[in-house]
């Protein structure tokens, strides 16, 4: 089915006046329907959603409708811009949020928010604070959300000790005979093999609470407005489940706080820049550290280990079974991955004195709660 087709199934008012493909991101198929009606001009996005990925669609936006009226109740309540600060789910016309077509395409849209940019890298340590308050403030609105409406679109997704044993046993099976080759970054990743439970444990153990967590907390996931560079709104719901709030924390130092591109061969350049670690945890805590308890913020720098060496050994994990996960544009790609993520995880050891002592000077304000965190 052609796409102007698909969009008039929506709810929309006005004149179709173009459709243009938006050539970003690697999971769905996403455009920009302009619309004019009554001589106003109104965009909205059209996604096609990967199936392959996320299987449950339905499951996928029942999610994403949930989190985002929430949040929009919230905004409400707070006199806040209900229309910039998050996104907003468009129906079809039989009041459906997904469109399903004839050939098993499931196709959702949104509101288009003007005056807004998301960015692949900063230059700007600032910029990478307004990112801490985004995320921060997306984990303390919905503090209540109420756990039970909450699905788990993809199951085990940082499950790291389940990963661990995944990892171990393609070891042991070696499909592609590639074993051999990464013994050095093989036996990396099993020195620290508890770390890599520290996380799962402590919710398995209730010593943390499950939180609505992103999980995929990049800085591109982040809406700025244009003319002040202020952050609007989280985007790419997708991964939203339950989950620890230390994930989101660990995953956005690991890709915005890193020096080098996560392929980047050069190993001499990758590290951790500790200025913009320091803002994005300023931020972050500034709106969080009343609702986080104790132990979640006194494991914040370890959770950047954790999940950063998770990735490392997901990376490596692909590598030996011959790339079937990650999309790859050379044979050591792969490999390329794990090797600059685990130098970034060995960067991360040799500053973590620092990075405790920066969340120690971000809560010393709560004198009870620094006692509590770090005693």
């Amino acid at each position: 089915m052609e796409i102007e087709k698909l969009v008039e199934n929506f709810n929309l008012k006005g004149k179709i006046i173009s459709i243009e493909e938006k050539r970003t991101g690697n999971i769905n198929n996403t455009y920009i329907v302009t619309v004019e009606h009554e001589k106003v001009i109104k965009k909205y996005i059209i996604q096609k959603i990967n199936t392959t990925v996320f299987n449950e669609p339905y499951v996928l936006m029942q999610n994403i409708e949930n989190v985002t009226n929430y949040y929009k109740n919230y905004l409400r309540i707070n006199n806040e811009d209900v229309e910039r600060g998050t996104l907003s789910v468009i129906k079809t016309k039989n009041n459906k949020n997904l469109l399903r077509t004839s050939n098993n395409e499931y196709y959702r849209m949104y509101n288009y928010i003007d005056n807004a940019v998301s960015y692949d890298k900063f230059d700007d340590a600032n910029m990478f604070y307004n990112v801490g308050i985004a995320y921060g403030r997306f984990v303390k609105v919905l503090d209540n959300y109420p756990m039970d409406k909450l699905n788990e679109t993809i199951p085990n997704f940082h499950n790291s000790k389940k990963r661990l044993s995944d990892f171990l046993k393609d070891i042991k099976n070696d499909p592609c005979d590639r074993v051999k080759d990464v013994l050095a970054e093989i036996v990396y990743i099993i020195q620290r093999s508890d770390e890599l439970s520290i996380i799962v444990d402590l919710l398995d153990n209730k010593e943390i609470p499950y939180r609505v967590t992103h999980n995929d907390t990049k800085i591109n996931n982040v809406l700025m407005d244009l003319n002040t560079n202020e952050a609007i709104c989280v985007i790419d719901l997708d991964t939203v489940m339950p989950g620890s709030a230390l994930y989101d924390f660990g995953d956005a130092i690991r890709s915005g706080a890193a020096t080098a591109i996560e392929d980047d061969k050069n190993l001499d350049q990758v590290t951790i820049d500790m200025e913009y670690y320091k803002c994005f945890t300023e931020a972050y805590l500034n709106e969080t550290k009343d609702i986080l308890t104790p132990i979640e913020i006194k494991y914040l720098p370890m959770a950047c280990r954790i999940i950063t060496l998770e990735l490392a050994m997901r990376f490596l994990n692909d590598y030996i079974n011959g790339d079937t996960y990650f999309k790859c544009d050379y044979e050591t790609h792969n490999l390329d991955r794990a090797r600059n993520q685990l130098k970034l995880v060995s960067e991360m050891e040799l500053k973590f004195d620092e990075m405790e002592n920066i969340v120690r000077k971000y809560i010393s304000n709560n004198e009870q709660q620094l006692k509590k965190t770090f005693n």
